[in-house]
């Protein structure tokens, strides 16, 4: 059986037209320190609205697959406000300041910009727009989809195709990108000893001011999996901008729980070689009459800095993947704890923390779910993040005198509507 990479609404009937979305919206209130610039530079506490509607259409004729997904994302409040005015300080934000996609690097400009004023951003854009091939044994597919690698819950060493945040909620969709992908599998089940998997893509990708494509910018890799003595194994070779990675991946059973490993080595241009790692275990159980689900993670960046003072001025390797969206943390090594409590079918409570380990700061993240109905659902959480002055979490100076950039602690109210 074929695997998809392009998320997309099940197929019902082979051939029509699949339809189906979501609405979301979220209300943030967030805290700040007296003497961030947060604070200094506008309304303590700031409030956030995002909106994120999802349109999707998919189908299949035979051996051909059609996706396309149309997203309206906007946002509106104090605290982009806030980002504007900081930027105009000439404090720079590695994704933006609206931190809103833009397609200024992919093959193809399928975002427009609505709406760009102090306090409101909106834009409209195709996520995902792809045509693709296939038999029982392979495929092939081009335009713009999500390939999604590595075994990383919370940190990503070998998924360097826009990752998500270690502290992003809604991971329904990561963001698409435009590429070439192809898969050949031999036939069996996916636990039979030799058995292959193989996937490749290619991801071109244009200079961000000439905007003509070139190598430095673009990607190709080829992943191999199979199944060996208990173990699922991925090997990994890979040109990511312009640089040589080389990655391996383990997952097997231990005793009901899951244990899973990522290492990857890059040949970073004029610095060290990266040597990056991610290892976590995860179990589920139950405790009196309830289920339960937790897990334990641990991750190395190899371009992480390895003192408080590089957070002000980070390597050239390191600022390029804050830019890029591929790597979000700072510092070079992290712990991260996750439990889950099925309080009744319909809630379920979660506890994240993410732990600094090199200077001590760390973010919680609590956050409860509750599906009213099937196609409904509400959810209410917390940040809290915790640390001394110059930590990642706690505060780090910014160019602006006396003054710390932190997150802030904050508080969001968030309903979701599918159809």
């Amino acid at each position: 059986m074929v695997v998809c990479v392009v998320a997309a609404v099940p197929f019902a009937r082979a051939d029509d037209w699949q339809l189906g979305g979501h609405i979301k919206y979220q209300y943030s209130l967030s805290d700040y320190a007296d003497n961030d610039a947060q604070a200094l530079y506008g309304d303590n506490p700031a409030d956030l609205n995002n909106l994120d509607v999802r349109l999707m259409a998919a189908k299949r004729q035979g051996a051909w697959d059609f996706t396309i997904h149309y997203e309206l994302l906007a946002e509106s409040g104090d605290v982009l406000a806030t980002r504007r005015s900081l930027a105009a300080t000439g404090l720079i934000y590695p994704r933006g300041v609206t931190g809103l996609p833009n397609d200024a690097t992919r093959l193809f400009d399928l975002t427009r910009v609505i709406v760009d004023e102090t306090s409101t951003a909106a834009e409209q854009r195709l996520d995902r727009l792809s045509i693709g091939y296939g038999t029982e044994s392979w495929l092939l597919r081009f335009g713009r989809q999500a390939v999604s690698w590595g075994n990383g819950l919370v940190f990503q060493t070998l998924d360097f195709m826009n990752p998500f945040s270690p502290f992003t909620i809604d991971k329904d969709y990561k963001t698409g990108d435009d590429l070439l992908y192809g898969q050949w599998q031999s036939l069996g089940q996916a636990d039979t000893p030799g058995k292959l998997d193989v996937q490749a893509m290619l991801v071109p990708r244009r200079d961000p001011i000439t905007h003509a494509i070139t190598n430095e910018d673009s990607s190709a890799a080829v992943k191999l999996r199979t199944h060996t003595s208990g173990f699922d194994v991925d090997l990994i070779v890979a040109r990511n901008y312009g640089e040589n990675l080389l990655g391996v991946g383990f997952a097997r059973s231990i005793g009901g729980a899951v244990w899973r490993m990522d290492l990857a080595h890059t040949d970073l241009a004029n610095a060290d070689d990266d040597w990056s790692l991610v290892t976590n275990l995860d179990y589920s159980w139950t405790l009196f009459d309830h289920n339960m689900y937790g897990f334990v993670e641990y991750f190395h960046s190899g371009v992480g800095e390895d003192n408080e003072a590089g957070y002000v001025h980070p390597s050239p390797a390191l600022a390029a993947r804050l830019a890029r969206g591929e790597l979000f943390t700072l510092a070079r090594n992290y712990a991260a704890l996750g439990l889950q409590w099925e309080a009744t079918p319909l809630v379920n409570l979660f506890a994240n923390l993410v732990q600094n380990l090199d200077d001590g700061s760390r973010i919680l993240q609590l956050r409860g779910v509750y599906d009213w109905r099937q196609n409904l659902q509400f959810m209410a959480g917390l940040n809290l993040p915790a640390g001394s002055y110059g930590s990642e979490y706690g505060g780090i100076p910014t160019p602006l005198p006396g003054t710390v950039l932190a997150p802030g602690r904050s508080v969001y109210l968030r309903v979701g509507y599918y159809f």
